[in-house]
């Protein structure tokens, strides 16, 4: 007979705080938002779970080879169980397998950073609040997944939303590829690193050029969506949006007490 997943089951959250990165601090570029490249932030965070347990992920989750190679996103509602816990230059990963089908498939390593974990074994909680649960998260990421198409259309609206985009991801681009110099050229002696400080230099300089670009399309681009905020009304009628909500409520309601707060 199963227990109640409650008498044994800990819910475990992963807690951070944005940080901005070098390239952040020095853009100073607003306004575009979600439609570009997060290359200028990320989010470190602690995980206060158990070093071994099981869970879902929610609106998506980054996950790895053992050896560290990006292998995409698990979509929301991924089941898996973990066995370690492992600390990175970024978030804690889990070392863990993946339910696909019928099947466990692994190891990988999955971002802690959109989780819902819990103490123990899958195999020995309720199948009923195990199904609802994995209903309630890939649910949960569906309907991100479709908010974030419906609200794309609309930013793509925008005139200055190429223009925006483009110049932003080259000061971007023109900050990783300076500092990927700077580093090499501490490696050189004599003439070859002079040559290198120059050509250094030379970047540097034009890369002011591009951030004034990219602050230009950044503000024109926040002007016009300020002027134009999204219709949410279209998200309300969405009838997808619509029925995975239900779903979602649906199996809410049977595990209310086992799931993390709603942002």
């Amino acid at each position: 007979m199963k227990k109640p997943l409650a008498l044994f089951l800990t819910l475990t959250l992963c807690l951070g705080a944005l940080a901005q990165t070098k390239a952040s601090s020095r853009s100073g570029n607003t306004g575009v938002g979600a439609t570009i490249p997060k290359r200028e932030a990320s989010m470190h965070v602690t995980f206060l779970g158990p070093k071994t347990g099981w869970g879902f992920t929610k609106n998506g989750a980054s996950f790895y080879s053992p050896d560290g190679k990006n292998l995409g996103t698990l979509p929301g509602g991924t089941l898996f169980k973990y066995s370690d816990v492992k600390s990175t230059s970024k978030n804690p990963v889990l070392v863990s397998s993946v339910k696909r089908e019928t099947f466990w498939q692994g190891p990988y390593l999955i971002d802690c950073t959109d989780v819902a974990a819990y103490d123990g074994d899958p195999d020995t909680v309720d199948p009923d609040t195990v199904r609802n649960l994995q209903t309630y998260f890939r649910a949960t990421g569906q309907i991100a997944e479709r908010q974030e198409t419906l609200l794309g259309q609309q930013h793509a609206a925008n005139p200055h939303y190429n223009s925006a985009r483009q110049t932003q991801k080259a000061y971007l681009d023109s900050v990783e590829k300076a500092a990927a110099m700077e580093k090499q050229m501490n490696t050189l002696t004599g003439i070859r690193k002079t040559k290198a400080l120059d050509e250094l230099r030379a970047l540097k300089y034009e890369q002011t050029r591009i951030k004034a670009k990219a602050d230009q399309e950044a503000a024109a681009y926040k002007r016009w969506k300020d002027a134009h905020p999204p219709d949410l009304t279209k998200l309300a009628a969405d009838p997808l949006l619509k029925s995975l909500e239900a779903e979602r409520q649906q199996a809410k309601t049977k595990v209310v007490a086992l799931l993390p707060p709603e942002s």
